[in-house]
């Protein structure tokens, strides 16, 4: 069974998880405020749109340094063009695994099969890691202990599988990818090419870092585009909250559990439940998967 058969047969049940909670969601919502909210929003919400090109271009930067950490692989155009495959796989895919999927297509149109896998991989990491260094230092500043000390202990736990891979469990990570790809691939291999040079890792953090703030500004004006008023420095410290949310194997690309958690984070500060819902459908889904996941998608039918 390829990768699209696999695709089809598992978005059903994501589909009714993500509708059912969706639908409980919709109870907590005021109607009236809605409607007056997207009726009037307010003109800013162009930056958030002009952001976007340039927080996917850091994305895949930082994927192509990787990339070619022993020669030139992959060109900037393409590792954009993979990066939208990745965010147009991330809609079909549990867990936001696209990014890492998109290594499938990466290997049909430009072989390098390991080298695609795993450069995919540790990107993903290295994105996860650079989140929860910038959720720690937010938590810090803001004096949330208990969201400081849950960043400090993921980045803690990323940072040894990025810095030692030899702790990566190589055989089980094989064969949760070949499920996907239905493809067996050189462990050896994908252990050599996992281990970066701590140079290149120094620097795709710093390169994550760079891309992180500039998404959550784009999360920021998306509030402010509301009307909403929330700290830029409290967004940063819930980051990492409102992305392991959307990693949740069983809705559509974390739609429901991104909402959930959003709800829950913003309340925290006072803002409605239905200003939540519509912040997070209209970030993570409209600006973040949607209208990036077109570009994706005609990517992949036109290859």
């Amino acid at each position: 069974m390829n990768l699209p058969k696999i695709i089809k047969n598992k978005n059903f049940l994501k589909l009714v998880v993500s509708l059912l909670i969706l639908l409980f969601l919709m109870k907590l919502v005021n109607y009236q405020l809605l409607w007056s909210s997207i009726k009037n929003i307010n003109s800013i919400f162009m930056v958030a749109l002009a952001i976007l090109p340039f927080s996917i271009f850091l994305r895949a930067w930082r994927w192509l340094i990787i990339m070619n950490k022993d020669g030139k692989l992959v060109s900037i155009k393409n590792a954009y063009y993979l990066t939208l495959v990745g965010v147009a796989l991330n809609i079909f895919l549990p867990a936001s695994s696209g990014d890492i999927a998109k290594s499938y297509y990466g290997y049909k149109w430009h072989g390098v099969k390991e080298e695609m896998l795993s450069s995919s991989i540790i990107d993903k990491l290295i994105a996860l890691l650079a989140l929860f260094i910038i959720g720690s230092v937010a938590a810090f500043v803001l004096k949330m202990d208990w969201l400081a000390a849950l960043s400090i202990l993921m980045m803690v736990a990323l940072g040894f599988l990025i810095f030692f891979p030899k702790l990566v469990p190589w055989r089980i990570l094989n064969w949760v990818l070949g499920f996907f790809t239905k493809t067996q691939l050189d462990e050896d291999k994908l252990k050599t090419s996992f281990a970066l040079p701590h140079k290149i890792k120094i620097i795709t953090i710093l390169i994550s870092i760079m891309a992180w703030t500039l998404s959550y500004i784009q999360f920021y004006v998306v509030c402010l585009s509301f009307n909403v008023d929330i700290s830029f420095t409290y967004i940063l410290a819930i980051a990492s909250l409102l992305n392991l949310a959307l990693l949740f194997p069983f809705t559509l690309n974390g739609i429901g559990s991104g909402e959930v958690m959003t709800i829950y984070l913003f309340s925290l500060v006072n803002i409605s439940p239905t200003l939540a819902i519509l912040i997070s459908l209209v970030y993570f889904q409209l600006l973040n998967t949607i209208i990036p996941g077109i570009f994706g998608l005609a990517i992949i039918l036109k290859k």
